[in-house]
């Protein structure tokens, strides 16, 4: 037998990984015309986004620190409001390396001051509806984000927009997770380590900022 069939289940993510790296590496920047830098227009359209999410969290935030009487969900809504408040820091995150990505390329990034944000029309204050909005929110983020990826001409750029996709689809699966009632953040709930639900905002590193894609052992053995 071939080594190659003693590869550990590690072994072939961590081969996946390092391949899928180098093949990120050789596309290389697709060639840049005179004029203005391409990516600055979609870093921007990002950047926006980022910013609308930051003040969609505070809304929401509102409602999980006084949630309204005889809501069914009020026994949620503190440790929701705790993962609010971590993810609302990942898209200010998401926002810093956006802004200097674009400072870089020589655009001039959007401010925060310049981007609106309204409820919904009909939204009426809940810890279902935050949860909603909350989710929705993201799930456009991610596919956002994955779309703007192909478009984008340098490797720093789709680099960049790739590893806050993955956060963001992160923070979207543990939304749609705690909607659908799959997991719960009460006291009596499955979400019991709350510093953990989804800790750093990208999912590889960026600077100074650390992932969020943990290494965990495959198995634990008992004696």
């Amino acid at each position: 037998m071939t080594d190659m069939y003693k590869l550990s289940r590690r072994g072939l993510l961590g081969g996946f990984a390092a391949t899928s790296t180098v093949t990120l590496a050789a596309c290389g920047d697709d060639p840049v015309p005179s004029g203005p830098n391409p990516d600055i227009t979609p870093l921007n359209a990002l950047l926006s986004a980022e910013y609308e999410a930051i003040k969609a969290y505070e809304a929401g935030a509102g409602v999980l620190r006084m949630p309204p009487t005889g809501d069914p969900q009020a026994a949620q809504s503190a440790p929701l409001l705790v993962i609010a408040m971590n993810w609302q820091n990942h898209h200010r995150a998401h926002a810093v390396q956006l802004a200097a990505a674009i400072t870089a390329i020589g655009g001039t990034p959007i401010t925060e001051a310049s981007v609106m944000f309204t409820l919904p029309n009909g939204f009426t204050p809940s810890v279902s509806n935050v949860l909603r909005l909350a989710c929705n929110k993201e799930r456009v983020a991610a596919v956002t984000y994955n779309r703007t990826v192909k478009a984008l001409k340098s490797t720093n750029s789709r680099f960049l927009a790739g590893t806050i996709e993955g956060d963001e689809t992160q923070h979207f699966i543990v939304l749609y997770a705690l909607l659908k009632g799959i997991v719960t953040a009460d006291a009596a709930g499955l979400i019991t380590n709350i510093a953990e639900v989804v800790p750093k905002p990208f999912v590889v590193q960026v600077g100074t900022e650390m992932n969020s894609l943990q290494s965990v052992a495959d198995f634990t053995f008992t004696a």
